[in-house]
C-alpha cells in the first residue's frame, strides 16, 4: 500500500466519523481547494460540456493535482447521504471523465454519489442539487456504447470527443474497459439502495456479453490482436458483476454511510439468474464462457442459503462455470469461490439432492481440479468435496469408486502437505465404500484395488 492509499483511507475514516455539520464544512473546503489549486475544474469544461478538452485537462494535470483529487473523492465516499455536495453536476461530470482515464477512486466516488443522491428532505433541496434521474440521464447520454441494430457485435463510439478520449487513454479498448468499471460502481450504488435503474446498467453489460461470436471469429482470421482486445472488453463486462455483488472495504459499506436496502443481493440473484440461464443456452462458445463467468460472480457472492433454495437449477450452471474456468490461471479465484459453494451444497439437504442428481459430472470435474496447478486451496477444496461426496447413497457413487481411487493417488505426491493429508482422507473414505456389501477376496491374496493398505 502506497502513501496515497494510506492517506485516502485516513481521509475516509476521519470524514466518516464526523457529524453531518462537520462533513458539510470539510466537503465545502475540499471542493474550494480542488477548484482553486488544480487544473481539473476549468469553467469551459462544464459550460460547454465538451469531451474534446478532456485530453488537454489531464495532460496538464500534475501529480499534486491527482493527489488532491483523490483525497477529495475519498471525502465524498465517506459522507452521510444528507451531507451537501457543492456544484454536484460539476462533481459528477468530473468523476465521470476522470474514471475514463482509469481512476478507480473516481469510479467508487461516483458510485457512492449515486447510492446517496436525492435522499435529502424536500425542504433542504437547493437549486444546485441534482436529482437521481437527472444524474442517470447524464450518465446514459454520455454512454460510450452504441449497439448497431444491424449487428449486435458492432460497438461504436458515439462522438468525436469519445475518439479523442480513446486516443488519450492509449486505445479505444482501454477506454471501454474503464467505462465498464465506472458503470459497474454506479450500478453497485443503485443496486444497494434498491433502485430500479440498475436494470439499465446491467443490460449494458449483458449486451456486451451477448455479442455474436461468429463475426468476431471471422475478423480474427485477419487480425488476432483484434480478437484479444475484444475479449478483454467482454471479460470486463463479466467481471462487472463481481463489482456489483461483492462487498467492498473501500466504499459503499455501512462504515462509510452507504444506503443499503435489506436483501438486495437476494433480489438481484432471483432476477438475474433466470435471465442468464436463458441467454447462456442460446449463446456462442466465446460468449458462453464469459456469461458463465458473470453468473459465477453472482452465485459466489449471494448468501448460500439463497443459492441452495434453487440448487437443482444452479448446480448444473455452477459445474459449467467450473469446467469453463479450469484452463485459465486468471480464473483461479472464481474456481475457488464456486468450490466453496459446492462444498456448502454437500452439507445441505436441498444441495445434496441436486449434487446426487449430478454426481457423475461433479466427480469428473473435481478429479480434474485435483491437479489444478495455479492455487493450492483449489486442489485441497476439490479433494474435500470428494470426501463429502463419498457419503452420498451407495448406488450413486459406487460406480465411480475406481475412477476416484486412481485419480487421488496422484495427489498423494502433491508438494503441499495440506493437500497430501486431504488425499489420504479421501483415499480412505472411497476405499471403505462397499465394504460389507461385497465379499472380500483377501483369502485369495487379491485386494479390492492395487493400492497399498
Amino acid at each position: 500500500m502506497g502513501v496515497l492509499d494510506v492517506m485516502m483511507n485516513a481521509m475516509k475514516l476521519a470524514v466518516a466519523s464526523c457529524s453531518e455539520e462537520n462533513q458539510n464544512i470539510i466537503v465545502e473546503k475540499s471542493y474550494s481547494i480542488l477548484s482553486s489549486s488544480t487544473s481539473l475544474l476549468p469553467k469551459e469544461l462544464f459550460q460547454q460540456e465538451r469531451f474534446e478538452i478532456v485530453e488537454e485537462v489531464f495532460n496538464n494535470s500534475s501529480t499534486r493535482d491527482e493527489w488532491i483529487f483523490s483525497l477529495f473523492a475519498s471525502a465524498v465516499i465517506a459522507v452521510h447521504p444528507q451531507t451537501h455536495i457543492p456544484n454536484i453536476r460539476q462533481i459528477l461530470y468530473l468523476f465521470l471523465i476522470t474514471l475514463l482515464k482509469g481512476n478507480v477512486v473516481a469510479a467508487q466516488a461516483l458510485g457512492s454519489l449515486f447510492n446517496k443522491l436525492g435522499l435529502k428532505p424536500a425542504g433542504e433541496q437547493t437549486s444546485s442539487d441534482c436529482t437521481l434521474d437527472e444524474a442517470m440521464d447524464m450518465i446514459l447520454k454520455m454512454s460510450l456504447w452504441n449497439f448497431n441494430g444491424k449487428s449486435s457485435s458492432d460497438i461504436q463510439a458515439i462522438s468525436n470527443g469519445t475518439i479523442n478520449l480513446a486516443s488519450a487513454a492509449g486505445s479505444s479498448t482501454s477506454l471501454q474497459i474503464h467505462a465498464i468499471v465506472g458503470l459497474a460502481w454506479v450500478g453497485k450504488g443503485l443496486l444497494m439502495r434498491g433502485h430500479e435503474k440498475v436494470k439499465d446498467i446491467t443490460m449494458i453489460f449483458l449486451r456486451c456479453l451477448e455479442l455474436n461470436g461468429g463475426a468476431l471469429e471471422e475478423g480474427a482470421l485477419e487480425n488476432n490482436y483484434k480478437l484479444d482486445l475484444h475479449q478483454s472488453v467482454m471479460k470486463s463486462a463479466a467481471d462487472a458483476f463481481q463489482i456489483l455483488m461483492s462487498d467492498s472495504e473501500a466504499c459503499l459499506n455501512r462504515e462509510l454511510h452507504a444506503v443499503i436496502r435489506p436483501l438486495y443481493k437476494q433480489r438481484f440473484f432471483s432476477t438475474m439468474m433466470p435471465i442468464l440461464q436463458s441467454i447462456i443456452m442460446k449463446s456462442e462458445p466465446l460468449s458462453r464462457n464469459l456469461l458463465l463467468r458473470a453468473a459465477a460472480h453472482i452465485i459466489i457472492d449471494t448468501p448460500l442459503i439463497v443459492v441452495l433454495s434453487d440448487a437443482k437449477k444452479i448446480i448444473p450452471m455452477l459445474l459449467d462455470g467450473l469446467s469453463a474456468s479450469s484452463n485459465d490461471t486468471v480464473n483461479k479465484d472464481v474456481i475457488y469461490g464456486l468450490l466453496l459453494v459446492l462444498s456448502g451444497a454437500l452439507t445441505d439437504k436441498n444441495g445434496q439432492e441436486a449434487v446426487s442428481d449430478n454426481a457423475h459430472t461433479i466427480v469428473d470435474c473435481l478429479i480434474e481440479l485435483i491437479q489444478y496447478p495455479h492455487m493450492m486451496v483449489v486442489r485441497e477444496t476439490a479433494i474435500q468435496c470428494l470426501v463429502a461426496i463419498s457419503g452420498l447413497s451407495h448406488a450413486r457413487i459406487y460406480p465411480m469408486r475406481t475412477k476416484v481411487l486412481r485419480a487421488i493417488i496422484k495427489a498423494l505426491d502433491d508438494p503441499k502437505r495440506a493437500v497430501r493429508q486431504e488425499a489420504v482422507r479421501c483415499r480412505q473414505a472411497w476405499r471403505e465404500i462397499g465394504i460389507g456389501n461385497f465379499p472380500s477376496f483377501d483369502w485369495m491374496g487379491i485386494q479390492d484395488f492395487p493400492f497399498p493398505p
